[in-house]
Protein backbone atom coordinates (compact mmCIF):
# COMPACT_ATOMS: atom_id res chain seq x y z
CA UNK A 1 0.00 0.00 0.00
CA UNK A 2 1.70 3.42 -1.47
CA UNK A 3 1.56 6.77 1.17
CA UNK A 4 1.35 8.74 -2.05
CA UNK A 5 -2.90 7.94 -2.32
CA UNK A 6 -5.14 7.44 1.44
CA UNK A 7 -5.06 4.54 2.30
CA UNK A 8 -8.44 2.43 3.01
CA UNK A 9 -9.09 -0.86 5.02
CA UNK A 10 -12.39 -2.33 6.57
CA UNK A 11 -12.11 -3.82 9.70
CA UNK A 12 -14.58 -7.03 9.93
CA UNK A 13 -14.87 -9.15 12.26
CA UNK A 14 -18.05 -11.76 13.14
CA UNK A 15 -20.10 -13.58 10.92
CA UNK A 16 -21.22 -11.84 7.18
CA UNK A 17 -24.74 -11.62 8.97
CA UNK A 18 -23.59 -8.93 11.69
CA UNK A 19 -22.21 -7.06 9.05
CA UNK A 20 -25.32 -4.48 8.35
CA UNK A 21 -26.09 -4.19 12.11
CA UNK A 22 -22.73 -3.33 13.55
CA UNK A 23 -22.40 0.42 13.55
CA UNK A 24 -19.91 1.80 11.19
CA UNK A 25 -16.89 4.12 12.41
CA UNK A 26 -15.33 5.89 9.78
CA UNK A 27 -12.00 6.26 10.88
CA UNK A 28 -8.77 8.34 10.17
CA UNK A 29 -5.26 7.21 11.03
CA UNK A 30 -2.72 9.73 10.95
CA UNK A 31 0.81 7.85 11.16
CA UNK A 32 3.98 7.67 9.23
CA UNK A 33 4.61 4.58 9.57
CA UNK A 34 2.69 1.57 7.74
CA UNK A 35 3.58 -0.50 10.29
CA UNK A 36 1.50 1.47 13.00
CA UNK A 37 -1.06 0.83 10.38
CA UNK A 38 -0.62 -2.37 10.00
CA UNK A 39 -0.94 -2.47 13.92
CA UNK A 40 -4.11 -0.26 14.44
CA UNK A 41 -5.89 -2.16 11.56
CA UNK A 42 -5.27 -5.38 13.50
CA UNK A 43 -6.43 -4.15 16.78
CA UNK A 44 -9.40 -2.95 15.30
CA UNK A 45 -10.39 -5.99 13.48
CA UNK A 46 -10.85 -7.93 16.76
CA UNK A 47 -13.11 -5.77 17.91
CA UNK A 48 -16.72 -7.01 17.90
CA UNK A 49 -19.25 -4.61 18.37
CA UNK A 50 -18.23 -2.00 15.66
CA UNK A 51 -16.91 -1.81 12.11
CA UNK A 52 -14.23 0.23 11.28
CA UNK A 53 -13.50 1.85 7.94
CA UNK A 54 -10.00 3.20 8.46
CA UNK A 55 -8.34 5.66 6.31
CA UNK A 56 -4.69 5.68 6.52
CA UNK A 57 -2.48 9.06 5.56
CA UNK A 58 1.28 9.32 6.36
CA UNK A 59 1.87 13.00 6.52
CA UNK A 60 1.29 16.63 7.67
CA UNK A 61 -0.39 18.07 4.53
CA UNK A 62 -2.41 15.41 3.30
CA UNK A 63 -3.63 15.11 7.35
CA UNK A 64 -4.77 18.71 7.31
CA UNK A 65 -6.83 18.79 4.24
CA UNK A 66 -8.75 15.38 5.03
CA UNK A 67 -9.12 16.87 8.71
CA UNK A 68 -10.82 19.89 7.00
CA UNK A 69 -13.48 17.72 4.96
CA UNK A 70 -14.42 16.57 8.15
CA UNK A 71 -15.35 12.99 6.57
CA UNK A 72 -14.72 11.23 9.93
CA UNK A 73 -16.24 9.83 13.15
CA UNK A 74 -12.79 9.87 14.75
CA UNK A 75 -9.32 10.45 14.16
CA UNK A 76 -5.84 8.69 15.86
CA UNK A 77 -3.07 10.82 15.10
CA UNK A 78 0.48 9.47 16.28
CA UNK A 79 3.00 11.78 17.91
CA UNK A 80 5.92 11.77 15.14
CA UNK A 81 5.25 12.45 11.45
CA UNK A 82 8.71 13.02 10.38
CA UNK A 83 9.36 16.49 9.71
CA UNK A 84 6.05 17.20 11.38
CA UNK A 85 4.43 16.23 14.57
CA UNK A 86 0.91 15.29 15.92
CA UNK A 87 1.19 18.64 18.02
CA UNK A 88 1.15 20.74 15.14
CA UNK A 89 -1.77 19.20 13.77
CA UNK A 90 -3.50 19.76 17.17
CA UNK A 91 -2.65 23.71 17.14
CA UNK A 92 -4.11 23.63 13.47
CA UNK A 93 -6.88 21.93 13.96
CA UNK A 94 -7.83 23.91 17.09
CA UNK A 95 -7.14 27.34 15.21
CA UNK A 96 -9.58 25.74 12.45
CA UNK A 97 -12.01 24.64 14.53
CA UNK A 98 -12.12 20.88 13.28
CA UNK A 99 -14.51 19.67 14.98
CA UNK A 100 -13.48 15.44 14.42
CA UNK A 101 -12.74 14.43 17.71
CA UNK A 102 -8.55 13.32 17.72
CA UNK A 103 -7.02 10.54 20.04
CA UNK A 104 -3.32 11.10 19.90
CA UNK A 105 -1.09 8.16 19.97
CA UNK A 106 2.21 8.01 22.28
CA UNK A 107 5.20 5.82 22.99
CA UNK A 108 4.71 4.10 26.40
CA UNK A 109 5.97 6.90 29.04
CA UNK A 110 5.63 9.91 26.68
CA UNK A 111 3.46 11.57 29.58
CA UNK A 112 4.89 14.72 28.98
CA UNK A 113 3.60 15.15 25.30
CA UNK A 114 0.33 13.37 26.26
CA UNK A 115 -0.18 16.09 28.73
CA UNK A 116 0.91 18.83 25.89
CA UNK A 117 -1.43 17.28 23.56
CA UNK A 118 -4.61 17.32 25.84
CA UNK A 119 -3.79 21.12 26.34
CA UNK A 120 -3.57 21.65 22.81
CA UNK A 121 -6.78 20.38 21.76
CA UNK A 122 -6.95 16.25 21.90
CA UNK A 123 -9.58 14.52 23.40
CA UNK A 124 -8.37 12.11 25.19
CA UNK A 125 -4.53 10.09 24.27
CA UNK A 126 -3.46 6.23 24.30
CA UNK A 127 0.22 4.91 24.47
CA UNK A 128 0.56 2.58 21.62
CA UNK A 129 2.18 -0.09 23.40
CA UNK A 130 -0.62 -0.69 25.59
CA UNK A 131 -3.38 -0.22 23.37
CA UNK A 132 -6.31 -3.19 23.03
CA UNK A 133 -9.25 -4.31 20.84
CA UNK A 134 -11.61 -3.18 24.27
CA UNK A 135 -9.34 0.11 24.89
CA UNK A 136 -9.19 1.29 21.89
CA UNK A 137 -12.62 0.87 20.87
CA UNK A 138 -13.95 2.33 24.39
CA UNK A 139 -11.47 5.34 23.90
CA UNK A 140 -12.81 6.13 20.48
CA UNK A 141 -16.65 5.27 21.56
CA UNK A 142 -16.53 7.75 24.48
CA UNK A 143 -14.46 10.36 22.19
CA UNK A 144 -17.21 10.56 19.58
CA UNK A 145 -19.92 10.83 22.23
CA UNK A 146 -18.15 13.80 24.07
CA UNK A 147 -17.87 15.84 20.76
CA UNK A 148 -21.55 14.49 19.98
CA UNK A 149 -22.13 16.24 23.39
CA UNK A 150 -20.17 19.19 23.07
CA UNK A 151 -21.34 20.14 19.86
CA UNK A 152 -25.04 18.94 20.79
CA UNK A 153 -24.37 21.83 23.42
CA UNK A 154 -22.41 24.17 21.48
CA UNK A 155 -25.49 24.48 18.72
CA UNK A 156 -28.13 24.89 22.18
CA UNK A 157 -26.07 27.40 23.62
CA UNK A 158 -25.58 29.10 20.13
CA UNK A 159 -29.24 28.80 19.74
CA UNK A 160 -30.12 29.98 23.55
CA UNK A 161 -27.84 33.00 22.99
CA UNK A 162 -29.96 33.98 19.36
CA UNK A 163 -33.14 33.64 21.57
CA UNK A 164 -31.72 35.99 24.46
CA UNK A 165 -30.70 38.40 21.33
CA UNK A 166 -33.77 38.43 19.74
CA UNK A 167 -35.97 38.85 22.81
CA UNK A 168 -33.43 41.57 24.26
CA UNK A 169 -34.43 43.02 20.83
CA UNK A 170 -38.15 42.77 21.53
CA UNK A 171 -37.58 43.81 24.79
CA UNK A 172 -35.57 46.71 23.64
CA UNK A 173 -38.50 47.85 21.00
CA UNK A 174 -41.04 47.56 23.44
CA UNK A 175 -39.23 49.34 26.40
CA UNK A 176 -38.81 51.93 23.35
CA UNK A 177 -42.58 51.85 22.82
CA UNK A 178 -43.16 52.54 26.62
CA UNK A 179 -40.92 55.14 26.92
CA UNK A 180 -42.76 56.42 23.82
CA UNK A 181 -46.05 56.31 25.68
CA UNK A 182 -45.09 57.18 28.65
CA UNK A 183 -44.01 60.21 27.09
CA UNK A 184 -47.17 60.55 24.85
CA UNK A 185 -48.87 60.49 28.60
CA UNK A 186 -46.77 62.67 30.03
CA UNK A 187 -47.30 65.48 27.35
CA UNK A 188 -50.94 64.75 27.37
CA UNK A 189 -50.98 65.33 31.33
CA UNK A 190 -49.00 68.49 31.00
CA UNK A 191 -51.42 69.39 28.09
CA UNK A 192 -55.06 68.27 30.26
CA UNK A 193 -53.46 70.43 33.22
CA UNK A 194 -52.50 73.50 31.38
CA UNK A 195 -56.18 73.15 29.23
CA UNK A 196 -57.73 72.56 32.76
CA UNK A 197 -56.16 75.41 34.52
CA UNK A 198 -56.62 78.23 32.64
CA UNK A 199 -60.60 77.83 32.52
CA UNK A 200 -59.64 77.53 36.66
CA UNK A 201 -57.87 81.33 36.75
CA UNK A 202 -60.49 82.74 34.35
CA UNK A 203 -63.26 81.62 36.44
CA UNK A 204 -61.52 82.56 39.36
CA UNK A 205 -60.87 85.79 38.35
CA UNK A 206 -63.94 86.15 36.56
CA UNK A 207 -66.38 85.41 39.86
CA UNK A 208 -63.66 87.76 42.16
CA UNK A 209 -63.97 90.74 39.72
CA UNK A 210 -68.40 89.66 39.82
CA UNK A 211 -68.12 89.91 43.76
CA UNK A 212 -66.12 92.93 43.96
CA UNK A 213 -68.17 95.31 41.33
CA UNK A 214 -71.46 93.89 41.67
CA UNK A 215 -71.42 92.67 45.74
CA UNK A 216 -74.22 95.50 46.25
CA UNK A 217 -76.47 93.53 44.16
CA UNK A 218 -75.97 90.35 45.71
CA UNK A 219 -77.99 88.91 48.25
CA UNK A 220 -76.35 86.52 50.84
CA UNK A 221 -77.16 82.96 49.18
CA UNK A 222 -75.38 85.06 45.75
CA UNK A 223 -72.19 86.00 47.33
CA UNK A 224 -71.98 82.46 48.91
CA UNK A 225 -72.33 81.10 45.46
CA UNK A 226 -69.38 83.35 44.53
CA UNK A 227 -66.80 82.34 47.45
CA UNK A 228 -67.81 78.98 46.61
CA UNK A 229 -67.01 78.98 42.92
CA UNK A 230 -63.48 80.91 43.75
CA UNK A 231 -62.72 78.12 46.45
CA UNK A 232 -63.55 75.43 43.79
CA UNK A 233 -61.21 77.39 41.01
CA UNK A 234 -58.58 77.36 43.53
CA UNK A 235 -59.05 73.90 44.83
CA UNK A 236 -58.43 73.01 40.65
CA UNK A 237 -55.56 75.37 40.48
CA UNK A 238 -53.80 73.44 43.82
CA UNK A 239 -54.77 69.71 42.00
CA UNK A 240 -52.99 70.64 38.68
CA UNK A 241 -49.93 71.64 39.95
CA UNK A 242 -49.91 68.58 42.30
CA UNK A 243 -50.79 66.89 39.59
CA UNK A 244 -48.05 68.02 37.59
CA UNK A 245 -45.68 67.57 40.76
CA UNK A 246 -46.35 63.99 40.66
CA UNK A 247 -45.65 63.39 37.20
CA UNK A 248 -42.07 65.49 37.83
CA UNK A 249 -41.26 63.05 40.93
CA UNK A 250 -41.83 60.29 39.00
CA UNK A 251 -39.77 61.89 35.81
CA UNK A 252 -36.82 63.88 37.47
CA UNK A 253 -34.04 61.71 37.33
CA UNK A 254 -32.49 61.40 41.21
CA UNK A 255 -29.10 63.26 42.15
CA UNK A 256 -27.92 60.95 45.38
CA UNK A 257 -25.96 62.94 47.81
CA UNK A 258 -24.65 62.89 51.81
CA UNK A 259 -26.89 65.18 53.30
CA UNK A 260 -27.56 66.30 57.24
CA UNK A 261 -30.95 65.56 58.68
CA UNK A 262 -30.65 68.09 61.31
CA UNK A 263 -30.12 70.67 58.39
CA UNK A 264 -32.65 69.42 55.89
CA UNK A 265 -35.05 69.72 59.19
CA UNK A 266 -33.63 72.91 60.33
CA UNK A 267 -35.06 74.25 56.04
CA UNK A 268 -39.19 72.48 57.54
CA UNK A 269 -39.18 73.90 60.33
CA UNK A 270 -38.33 77.30 58.91
CA UNK A 271 -41.13 76.98 56.45
CA UNK A 272 -43.86 76.13 58.36
CA UNK A 273 -42.45 78.66 61.26
CA UNK A 274 -46.08 80.44 60.80
CA UNK A 275 -48.43 77.36 61.05
CA UNK A 276 -46.11 76.34 64.79
CA UNK A 277 -46.50 79.61 65.97
CA UNK A 278 -50.25 80.24 64.86
CA UNK A 279 -51.66 76.63 66.02
CA UNK A 280 -49.11 76.78 69.01
CA UNK A 281 -47.65 73.37 67.29
CA UNK A 282 -44.43 71.83 69.19
CA UNK A 283 -41.86 70.65 67.21
CA UNK A 284 -38.93 68.48 67.91
CA UNK A 285 -36.45 66.79 65.68
CA UNK A 286 -33.54 64.20 65.94
CA UNK A 287 -30.66 66.09 68.26
CA UNK A 288 -27.92 63.73 67.05
CA UNK A 289 -26.30 64.91 63.86
CA UNK A 290 -27.02 62.30 61.21
CA UNK A 291 -25.75 61.65 57.71
CA UNK A 292 -28.06 60.14 55.48
CA UNK A 293 -27.69 59.33 51.70
CA UNK A 294 -30.81 60.57 49.79
CA UNK A 295 -31.50 63.43 46.81
CA UNK A 296 -32.20 67.00 48.64
CA UNK A 297 -34.96 68.01 47.08
CA UNK A 298 -36.72 64.86 46.93
CA UNK A 299 -36.25 64.33 50.97
CA UNK A 300 -37.57 68.39 51.17
CA UNK A 301 -40.37 67.22 49.14
CA UNK A 302 -41.30 64.47 51.07
CA UNK A 303 -40.79 65.69 54.62
CA UNK A 304 -42.78 68.91 53.43
CA UNK A 305 -45.78 66.81 52.87
CA UNK A 306 -45.85 64.79 56.09
CA UNK A 307 -46.13 67.94 57.81
CA UNK A 308 -48.67 69.51 55.50
CA UNK A 309 -50.10 66.02 55.88
CA UNK A 310 -50.59 66.37 59.69
CA UNK A 311 -51.59 70.27 59.91
CA UNK A 312 -54.41 69.43 57.40
CA UNK A 313 -55.94 66.59 59.22
CA UNK A 314 -54.30 66.68 62.27
CA UNK A 315 -57.64 68.49 63.58
CA UNK A 316 -58.07 71.29 66.51
CA UNK A 317 -56.12 68.86 69.02
CA UNK A 318 -53.04 68.56 67.39
CA UNK A 319 -50.38 70.45 69.89
CA UNK A 320 -47.01 68.27 68.96
CA UNK A 321 -44.83 67.09 65.80
CA UNK A 322 -41.98 65.51 65.81
CA UNK A 323 -39.44 64.16 63.45
CA UNK A 324 -37.80 60.84 64.20
CA UNK A 325 -34.69 58.79 62.80
CA UNK A 326 -34.05 55.23 63.21
CA UNK A 327 -31.41 53.15 62.47
CA UNK A 328 -31.79 49.16 60.50
CA UNK A 329 -29.37 46.91 59.00
CA UNK A 330 -30.37 48.30 55.56
CA UNK A 331 -32.02 51.35 55.86
CA UNK A 332 -32.44 54.93 57.44
CA UNK A 333 -36.24 55.25 58.87
CA UNK A 334 -37.41 58.80 58.95
CA UNK A 335 -40.45 59.34 60.57
CA UNK A 336 -42.87 62.02 61.42
CA UNK A 337 -45.14 61.68 63.99
CA UNK A 338 -48.17 63.79 65.67
CA UNK A 339 -50.89 63.36 68.11
CA UNK A 340 -53.35 64.57 66.13
CA UNK A 341 -57.02 63.07 64.95
CA UNK A 342 -54.95 60.18 63.63
CA UNK A 343 -56.51 57.51 60.76
CA UNK A 344 -59.47 54.96 61.44
CA UNK A 345 -57.92 51.03 60.69
CA UNK A 346 -59.09 50.76 57.32
CA UNK A 347 -57.55 53.85 56.01
CA UNK A 348 -53.78 52.86 56.95
CA UNK A 349 -52.92 51.48 53.71
CA UNK A 350 -55.13 53.03 51.34
CA UNK A 351 -54.12 56.87 52.17
CA UNK A 352 -50.82 56.57 49.95
CA UNK A 353 -52.73 55.64 46.49
CA UNK A 354 -53.76 58.34 44.13
CA UNK A 355 -56.65 60.85 45.20
CA UNK A 356 -57.72 58.64 48.16
CA UNK A 357 -59.65 60.86 50.87
CA UNK A 358 -60.81 59.05 53.63
CA UNK A 359 -64.03 59.09 54.63
CA UNK A 360 -63.24 61.51 57.84
CA UNK A 361 -61.46 63.63 55.60
CA UNK A 362 -63.72 64.94 52.97
CA UNK A 363 -64.91 67.78 54.69
CA UNK A 364 -61.28 68.60 54.74
CA UNK A 365 -59.31 70.58 51.48
CA UNK A 366 -56.85 68.25 49.70
CA UNK A 367 -55.99 66.23 46.23
CA UNK A 368 -55.44 63.12 47.62
CA UNK A 369 -52.03 63.23 46.76
CA UNK A 370 -49.03 64.07 48.85
CA UNK A 371 -48.58 60.78 50.95
CA UNK A 372 -48.64 59.27 46.95
CA UNK A 373 -45.85 61.50 46.58
CA UNK A 374 -44.19 60.33 48.99
CA UNK A 375 -44.83 57.19 47.95
CA UNK A 376 -43.28 57.63 45.38
CA UNK A 377 -39.61 59.26 46.86
CA UNK A 378 -39.33 56.24 49.26
CA UNK A 379 -39.31 53.76 46.46
CA UNK A 380 -36.97 55.87 44.37
CA UNK A 381 -34.52 55.35 47.03
CA UNK A 382 -35.17 52.14 47.49
CA UNK A 383 -37.64 52.14 50.25
CA UNK A 384 -41.05 52.33 51.52
CA UNK A 385 -43.49 54.07 53.27
CA UNK A 386 -45.94 52.87 55.98
CA UNK A 387 -48.53 54.41 58.47
CA UNK A 388 -49.35 53.82 62.23
CA UNK A 389 -52.12 55.10 64.24
CA UNK A 390 -52.89 54.42 67.61
CA UNK A 391 -56.90 54.61 68.38
CA UNK A 392 -57.89 57.70 66.43
CA UNK A 393 -55.07 59.61 68.54
CA UNK A 394 -52.04 60.63 67.10
CA UNK A 395 -50.28 59.62 63.40
CA UNK A 396 -46.92 58.40 62.68
CA UNK A 397 -46.05 58.07 58.49
CA UNK A 398 -42.66 56.27 58.28
CA UNK A 399 -40.55 56.28 55.26
CA UNK A 400 -37.67 54.07 54.46
CA UNK A 401 -34.48 54.55 52.34
CA UNK A 402 -32.16 52.16 51.32
CA UNK A 403 -28.40 52.11 53.00
CA UNK A 404 -26.95 51.23 49.40
CA UNK A 405 -27.78 53.75 47.25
Amino acid sequence: MTPATMGHIDALTGPQNLYISMPIIKTLLIDDDEDDFILIRDILSEVDISHFNVDWIPNYEQAITALRRNEHDVCLLDYRLGSHDGLEILKQAGIENISTPIIFLTGLGDYEVDTMAMKAGADDYLSKDEISPSLLERTMRYSIERKKSKIAINKAYAEMEQAVQERTAELAMANEKIKESSEKIKHFAYSVSHDIKNPAIGIYGLTRRLYSDYSDNLDSKGKNICTQMLHAAEQIAFLVENINLYITTKEMPVRYEHLKLNEVCRIIKEEFSAHLEARRVEWSQPDKDLIIKADKLSLLRALRNLIDNSFKYGGEGLSRISVNYKDTEKYHVISVADDGAGLMDDDSEKIFGLFFRGKTLQTIDGTGMGLAIVKEIAEQHGGDVWAESSHDKGLTISMSFSKYL
